[in-house]
């Protein structure tokens, strides 16, 4: 292939990357990385040269700094390496367990050690099972089988590069990672924001909705008593496993 059509067909590879915007929304580390090793390899075949790099992996950057700002007032939903029980809403009781979109019974896992697997398609999020190939739809934090019957998926921990963290329960530890992570999302400060951010997603605390955290309000907000955050630990139901 002659070098400027190379170029070209690389080019728009990388731009389909970009602007796709369901990864970046659902995993902006992620997208900013597949976007970097695209112009890493361009570079290292000589289809670009450093300037070009520079000011795509700015592009790249851009778009994560965007998504992390839309994210921030993104009310919780399913994660990708989330640990969560399945509770059953109308006994409370646990019937299973998602260890990173893998599902487990809570009687015991199936033939080959698991039964059943969560998938995305587009913007659908579902849970499709080994045994019957049933598929139950989940939104937000929400598991609904065919029947109509309800099952609250309650997050205990979070796969983030490589360890499992618990869940962040303690009200003083949350306010400094907030804190940590707007001084680095303010200082575009990417390694430190992404190993925060995870950590925020999976907490049992939200932004408050009345005053945003904002300086100046929260001390006045009896939402949240002056936090800027409120405890999501009261809107779902408690594990009995």
């Amino acid at each position: 292939m002659p070098p400027t059509e190379l170029k070209k067909e690389w080019l728009a590879k990388w731009r389909r990357i970009l602007d796709d915007n369901a990864s970046r929304i659902d995993n902006p580390e992620a997208h900013r990385m597949m976007c970097r090793w695209e112009t890493r390899d361009m570079l290292e075949a000589g289809v670009i040269d450093e300037m070009e790099k520079f000011e795509m992996d700015e592009l790249a950057d851009a778009a994560y700094w965007h998504a992390a700002e839309e994210l921030v007032t993104t009310p919780a939903g399913y994660t990708y390496g989330g640990y969560y029980d399945v509770i059953q809403r109308a006994t409370s009781e646990c019937v299973g367990y998602i260890r990173s979109n893998t599902y487990y019974s809570a009687l015991g896992p199936g033939a080959d050690g698991f039964d059943g697997k969560v998938f995305r398609d587009k913007n659908d999020l579902r849970l499709v099972f080994r045994n019957d190939k049933q598929t139950w739809a989940i939104n937000g934090l929400l598991l609904t089988a065919p029947s109509g019957e309800l099952y609250d998926l309650v997050q205990t921990a979070q796969f983030i590069y490589g360890q499992v963290y618990p869940v962040i329960c303690d009200a003083d530890i949350y306010r400094a990672l907030v804190d940590c992570a707007q001084v680095a999302l303010e200082s575009r400060d990417f390694e430190s924001y992404r190993k925060a951010r995870p950590l925020l997603l999976s907490a049992q605390f939200t932004k408050c909705g009345a005053c945003l955290d904002r300086f100046g309000q929260r001390e006045d907000c009896s939402n949240c008593t002056g936090n800027g955050f409120v405890s999501t630990a009261g809107t779902q139901p408690t594990s009995s496993a």
